[in-house]
Order: C-alpha cells, then sequence, then structure tokens
C-alpha cells in the first residue's frame, strides 16, 4: 500500500482514490466487461453456429423479451443512476474519482449483463436469432462508452454556458 500512495495511485492516507488511478481501473474494468462477452459471443457462434435447431417460437420470443425488456428498464434506469452520482458535475464541479466508478460501472454492468443475458438465451434456445439481436444492441452501445475521465479533473462549466459545457461519456 505504502508504494501505491508513493506512485501517486492514492492519494493521501485514508485510502481516497487519485483520477490517475481511478481512469486506470475505469480501463481495465472497461476492457474486461468487453472481453467476457466478446468470447461469450465467439463460443455462442462456434457452439451454434453449425448445428442449428428448430424450437418452439414461444420460449425463442420469451428469451428475446426478457433480455429485451431488462435492457430497456435496466439501461435507463443505470443512466439516471449515473446522473445522480454525477451530480456534482452538472454544476459545475469535477466528481470524485470513486463517484466516477460508481456511476459508470453501473451502466457498464448493465449493459454487459444484458448482453450476457441475451447471448445465455441463444444456448438456451440452440438458436442464434432473434436472442443474439439484444446482445449486440447492448455491445454496440457499451463499445461507445469508453472511460475518458473529464467528469474527474478540472472545471466543466455550468450548464447555462453552453461554451464551457461538456456532456459526460
Amino acid at each position: 500500500m505504502a508504494d501505491i500512495a508513493a506512485q501517486g495511485g492514492m492519494a493521501g492516507t485514508g485510502g481516497t482514490l487519485s483520477p490517475r488511478t481511478a481512469l486506470r481501473l475505469a480501463w481495465v474494468t472497461w476492457a474486461v466487461f468487453l472481453v467476457i462477452p466478446f468470447f461469450l459471443f465467439l463460443s455462442v457462434v462456434w457452439i451454434l453456429g453449425m448445428r442449428e435447431e428448430v424450437t418452439p417460437p414461444i420460449r425463442q420470443h420469451a428469451w428475446f423479451l426478457g433480455a429485451s425488456i431488462y435492457l430497456l428498464v435496466a439501461v435507463p434506469l443505470s443512466f439516471f443512476w449515473r446522473g445522480h452520482v454525477f451530480k456534482a458535475y452538472w454544476s459545475g464541479q469535477p466528481i470524485a474519482p470513486k463517484k466516477y466508478l460508481y456511476g459508470m460501472l453501473g451502466v457498464w454492468a448493465a449493459l454487459v449483463f444484458g448482453g450476457i443475458f441475451g447471448l445465455l438465451g441463444c444456448f438456451v434456445d440452440r438458436s442464434l436469432l432473434p436472442n443474439l439481436l439484444p446482445a449486440l444492441v447492448a455491445f454496440m452501445f457499451y463499445v461507445t462508452l469508453w472511460p475518458s475521465g473529464r467528469a474527474m479533473v478540472g472545471r466543466t462549466g455550468k450548464s447555462e454556458d453552453p461554451g464551457k459545457y461538456e456532456e459526460p461519456r
């Protein structure tokens, strides 16, 4: 712990994260959350790509609807959660590194778990479609939300000043 503090990883003696460490943790987490569904997707395509079994349409639609409803509910709630955690950002103040991690992890986790839920539906139904569609939508949103850390450093400007205001990523 002492050598981490000496390297600038932890600021102060209370175990407070520095913005640099928080951004590093965010990038590692984002990359892990990117790799896990990717390998699950490859295994789905590998296992189910060669053999396509027909399952009853009601069962296929149940997994598809379940994954879609999860994404329609959980992802907006995670963005509201991030907005609540980033409350200081909206008034022009930088947010704490721990709050940055909590806010971004909430959004990332909602998207990744929704994608995994859709991919698991492919395994259960032994069919790529339609369960692959919610997973792909979740993945496409997830890829655009890489960590930038801008909300943690510097003054961001107030929302009334369009020249200084910047939307968080």
